[in-house]
């Protein structure tokens, strides 16, 4: 049998261009049992592949257009500050396409054709192979390896709805949106204005509202279907038609196909629990963990004593994250680090010793580490700055090359520095030995595992792997060596460090998550809203258990406007931390210019911004998520058993519910948990949202009736959140805070 589909032009008063069937043999309609519960339909407009027990289609392939296209595409990547731009030049392209045969065997079909187009052809196959009857694996191949990029068309009903995708900052649902998935810093200000304009103007590193440091080729759709695509080349997925999904793959030859998964479920529960028994689930955290995590820097004075500050106003400390534990180092962006992994003794007199005194009182310490060595500042006259672990690495040829073949410079925030080479089992060696000698060593108790997103699109590798591929999964490499660090230590379950750039797989090794640097700002695309809709889009493709720094972290001065953190932000974010796994702060890149959780003067008479009141009503909220431990630590024992997050979106826990999915930054604590936190300033009156069942407010002890809308007051401190009457946690979420209801 052959299918020809050939593309037609026309010219009314603008060029339409359109595909059809234009000469297709008639064929009988057929229908062949896959395997029990799967039937493959062959029809003369579609091809469906569906499960009969669930009346649900795996996929389903119009034939009234191509669903397969190729093409060669010169890229040139622009490169500054991993925010990415791309050139794109089409040599030519295969746009036409038959379907000469389709084999049918017992638990797979495969179906084989040509794409053809001027200067172009090349014969293509796609199998479809059943894995279970709610579990279909798929793999496409080109035969032409210099055709470097493919598009796949499949149906997506209009009502279908698209969760997920990896940690997204703008959108929670993507149906009528355009995502690109690769890794990169998510921008300064992400269309927020007017910092997103002027972050473009000095070095083009604005973003949108697609970029992200973390996004994964993966999503749960309304009709309880789950799609995965192994591949990590660059990647867009384009649901803007209401009627189908058209994705576009790049320099997917490097990896020879495109493949991935496609699962039915009964819920979108049942499918992250699938997703994740495939890609990895987080373990535990260790006990220490869920209590306050002070970020506080700037030497052994000051950290003790605002720890001590903390603890005196009921604050439970429990860890003290220093993240110039290897020195600080100030660049024009702020204040920044040296980027050599070992204690800095200047600032940290014998900090072995003063991690045990920390340790004695019940506090366990966090550092920081990233895959970059930091190099001597050119333009800074008279820089005193040496490395000798980047000589070392540049001896032993551990870092990344450039297409010279040299040591790849990368000139990052504030200074240049080089990459190690992940790929490089020696370089992987030397760094595993690094953590455990100079961080597990020094008695750590975990760390902030930094960047992953840097590596340049033409760089050369160790191994020989394509750069282009290799990109996406550079993060999950670093995560894996920190984890393989740990594990040889015998320290499994005692560490925690934490990641912010990821891809697929991330979630097996990482052992949590963090959101990366948003603004200092309520804004929507990279203030306190994103924080939100970070959280939920990102526990829907595995990352289980994330945060975000209690505050934000991108701080600026600009003559146009100042984005410096206020009180009342820092307190805000404190209410919607209290009901995420971790409680932590961050100082921020520009420390005196931001509102802080402590008061401190240092000896020469530099005060910080804050106040008494502060440090009450922040200890008052920290006191709030420390008493939901018992619940929050159930639902990290959930989510290492299934993979459900801890912090869950609208659509997981009230998937029927229309209107709550209005609601994007309300969100679910587990499932008996709803918080609406406060996400505007000067607001002390919250409107909120209530699904079915009845819910009791968490402050006033009022129960309402669901499927309606609300106000209730929402002073700082006492952040909306109301409990599920009836839930299954109903009873350990009352007991857990009763303790503090009235003290509060």
């Amino acid at each position: 049998m052959v299918f020809r589909f050939l593309s037609l032009c026309s010219f009314f008063f603008i060029l339409e261009c359109a595909s059809q069937v234009l000469t297709p043999i008639p064929i009988q309609e057929e229908t062949f049992q896959v395997s029990k519960q799967i039937q493959w339909i062959q029809k003369p407009t579609e091809f469906i592949l569906k499960n009969t027990s669930f009346d649900k289609n795996f996929i389903e392939l119009s034939l009234d257009e191509p669903f397969l296209s190729v093409s060669e595409v010169q890229t040139i990547s622009k490169y500054r500050m991993a925010s990415f731009r791309f050139e794109e030049s089409t040599i030519r392209t295969c746009s036409e396409q038959t379907v000469d045969s389709i084999k049918k065997e017992i638990g797979k079909i495969t179906i084989l054709g040509k794409l053809t187009g001027k200067n172009c052809s090349t014969n293509y196959q796609v199998s479809f192979v059943a894995k279970s009857d709610t579990e279909i694996e798929f793999k496409i191949t080109v035969a032409d390896e210099t055709l470097n990029r493919i598009q796949l068309v499949y149906v997506s009903h209009p009502e279908e709805k698209i969760f997920g995708l990896g940690e997204q900052f703008t959108y929670d649902e993507f149906k009528g949106k355009k995502p690109f998935f690769f890794t990169e810093e998510q921008g300064i200000g992400r269309g927020d204005q007017p910092i997103t304009t002027g972050a473009n103007l000095l070095a083009g590193a604005g973003g949108n509202a697609y970029t992200t440091y973390a996004p994964i080729p993966h999503y749960i759709s309304s009709e309880n279907r789950s799609v995965f695509f192994e591949n990590s080349g660059y990647a867009k997925f384009d649901f803007d038609h209401v009627k189908k999904a058209k994705l576009t793959f790049w320099d997917f030859q490097s990896e020879k196909s495109i493949s991935g998964s496609i699962w039915l479920g009964t819920s979108a529960k049942s499918l992250i629990e699938t997703y994740t028994k495939k890609t990895g689930r987080f373990p535990k955290l260790p006990d220490w963990a869920y209590g306050t995590w002070l970020g506080v820097q700037g030497g052994t004075d000051k950290v003790s004593a605002i720890v001590k500050q903390a603890k005196d106003a009921g604050n439970p400390v429990t860890a003290l994250w220093i993240q110039d534990w290897c020195g600080r180092r100030v660049t024009n962006f702020g204040d920044q680090l040296k980027w050599r992994w070992y204690a800095d003794e200047t600032l940290y007199p014998d900090f072995k010793k003063f991690v045990k005194s920390m340790n004695d009182q019940n506090v366990q310490v966090l550092g920081y580490i990233n895959s970059f060595l930091a190099d001597t500042d050119p333009k800074k006259p008279g820089d005193d700055f040496t490395n000798p672990l980047l000589t070392e690495a540049k001896a032993k040829g551990f870092l990344v090359k450039n297409a010279k073949g040299e040591d790849y410079l990368i000139q990052t925030v504030g200074f240049p520095a080089y990459l190690i080479d992940l790929t490089n089992p020696l370089a992987v060696k030397w760094t595993k030995d690094l953590i455990k000698k100079n961080l597990i060593g020094m008695g750590l108790s975990g760390w902030m595992a930094d960047f992953g997103e840097w590596l340049p699109y033409d760089a050369k590798l160790h191994s020989g792997v394509d750069a282009k591929v290799y990109h996406n999964r550079y993060p999950v490499d670093w995560a894996r060596i920190n984890r393989e660090a740990i594990k040889e230590s015998g320290m499994e379950g005692k560490i925690v460090f934490f990641t912010r750039a990821g891809y697929s797989y991330s979630n097996a090794y990482s052992t949590l998550f963090w959101e990366g640097d948003q603004m200092v700002s309520f804004g929507t695309n990279d203030g306190l809203p994103s924080s939100i809709v970070g959280l939920t889009t990102s526990g829907i493709s595995g990352y289980a258990l994330n945060h975000s720094d209690i505050g934000g972290y991108t701080t600026i001065s600009n003559p146009l406007k100042n984005y410096h953190r206020s009180k009342e932000l820092l307190l805000r974010w404190a209410e919607v931390s209290a009901f995420t796994p971790v409680f932590r702060t961050h100082e921020g890149n520009r420390p005196l210019k931001n509102w802080q959780v402590y008061t401190y003067t240092k000896p020469d008479g530099t005060k910080s911004l804050g106040d008494e009141d502060t440090v009450q009503l922040f200890a008052k909220i920290a006191r709030i998520h420390f008493a939901l431990k018992p619940y929050i630590q159930s639902l990290v024992d959930e989510a290492s058993k299934t993979g459900l997050p801890v912090v869950r979106h609208n659509a997981i826990v009230e998937p029927e519910d229309k209107t709550l999915l209005k609601y994007k930054y309300q969100f679910f604590l587990g499932d008996d948990l709803l918080v609406a936190p406060v996400i505007e300033s000067n607001e002390i009156v919250q409107d909120v949202y209530l699904p079915r069942g009845k819910w009791t407010h968490l402050w006033t002890g009022t129960t309402y009736e669901g499927n309606r809308k609300i106000q209730v007051p929402a002073p700082i401190g006492k952040p909306p959140a109301f409990i599920r009457v009836g839930g299954k946690s109903e009873g350990l979420i009352r007991s857990s805070l009763e303790t503090i209801r009235n003290k509060n």
